[in-house]
């Protein structure tokens, strides 16, 4: 589970990364028939080709090309993996023959730097790539990864109190960087309250036992135009059967755990179930704060827990659990306030039309504090889904 780590790398460590990124793109789509290698199952995601193509455009774009042009890149056109994999060998071996100049300073952007946005490039194309699998039912998943069980950390609804303050937000400035991200500023952030851990399947079906999708009370205009026109009911993937509700992850149909965290959740639902038991979606800046900022000590973590990057000993990330964990299995994933799972299992949405943190399929060299995931109020095609807040 690689981290591109802050330091200066030397080029051996910087291959090393870029092959493991590949290794995992190839481990991922290895299973995929050609038939669903170029379906696009819904229009909210691109096919596993194109997010292919895009992988190996990106690279030859900022990496392979001798010019150093990051302008632009020729198009990669592929139509099957075979061809997707020739392309992909030819670009790879001009992007190392590259990394022999690392040390050259000159360049602008470094090389390092390049290798660095190829890398993060691939790791979101990855979770994408899921995304776009997660549509494809007969997708047999390569599972290695087996999470622990739960524990009880809370009742639901219990909320954690931030006292407010001036604080820094943002990416820190020798921290790598993506166009997605805001730059490191100072900012006032007003008290509030915060769940202390994400909106559970358990918590979702009193919502909809309570007729949440029919009261339109509960629903922004938008969201109530939005939930009549697409005769929405229940979150994506579930599913009734037996008299009980079942969920599907990939090729996996399972009994709806109602200790995980409600997922595939569109920020309609969000807000909708945020209404009904009488709260709000946090602001990106209040969620990164909660996430971050450590009140006692007046200092910021690089990660909630702390400042050891993103494993499977903190956080359920890195994609080959190809699910969610039930919530508490992973008692030391605590923000500074004891928010539970900041980063891991779902990213969560805010009350703008941004994601934060990271997922079960969110690589550890692309989960952060301050990672952001632009998306439509509508989607649930993403590994989506949230806590609530209200004003202090």
């Amino acid at each position: 589970m690689p981290l591109v780590e802050s330091n200066t790398l030397s080029r051996r460590q910087l291959a090393e990364l870029l092959a493991e990124a590949r290794a995992r793109t190839v481990l991922l789509v290895s299973p995929v028939s050609d038939e669903s290698m170029s379906a696009q199952p819904d229009p909210a995601v691109n096919s596993v080709i194109y997010e292919l193509q895009e992988i190996v455009r990106f690279e030859q774009q900022w990496l392979a090309e001798a010019s150093g042009d990051s302008s632009g890149g020729a198009a990669v056109q592929c139509r099957s993996y075979d061809e997707w994999f020739d392309a992909m060998v030819e670009v790879r071996e001009r992007a190392l023959e590259r990394l022999d100049s690392v040390y050259d300073q000159t360049s602008v952007p470094s090389v390092e730097h390049r290798c660095r946005l190829v890398l993060e490039h691939e790791y979101r194309r990855g979770e994408a790539i899921l995304e776009t699998l997660q549509l494809h039912p007969e997708y047999r998943a390569p599972r290695r990864t087996a999470l622990p069980r739960g524990r009880r950390l809370a009742d639901p609804g219990i909320m954690a109190r931030f006292p407010g303050g001036t604080l820094p937000v943002g990416l820190d400035p020798d921290a790598p960087a993506w166009p997605d991200e805001e730059p490191a500023h100072q900012t006032r952030v007003d008290p509030f309250w915060i769940d202390l851990v994400p909106v559970t399947n358990g918590d979702f079906i009193t919502f909809m036992a309570a007729g949440g999708y029919m009261t339109a009370d509960f629903w922004s205009p938008d969201g109530l135009d939005w939930v009549r026109a697409n005769q929405v009911r229940m979150p994506r993937h579930w599913f009734w059967d037996e008299g009980a509700w079942w969920t599907r992850w990939m090729d996996r149909a399972m009994p709806l755990d109602l200790t995980c965290p409600a997922s595939c959740i569109s920020r309609y639902e969000a807000e909708a179930f945020a209404r009904f038991v009488g709260k709000r979606l946090p602001t990106e800046v209040e969620w990164e704060a909660a996430a971050s900022w450590d009140p006692e000590t007046q200092e910021r973590r690089h990660y909630p827990w702390g400042g050891m990057p993103p494993s499977l000993n903190v956080a359920n990330v890195d994609q080959l659990a190809f699910a969610t964990a039930e919530v508490g299995a992973f008692p030391g994933n605590l923000s500074p306030v004891g928010c539970y799972g900041m980063i891991g299992d779902l990213w969560e949405w805010t009350a703008g039309n941004v994601l934060r943190g990271g997922s079960w399929a969110t690589r550890p060299g692309a989960a952060r504090v301050t990672a952001r995931k632009p998306a439509a109020p509508s989607a649930r095609h993403l590994f989506s889904g949230f806590r609530c807040a209200h004003d202090a």
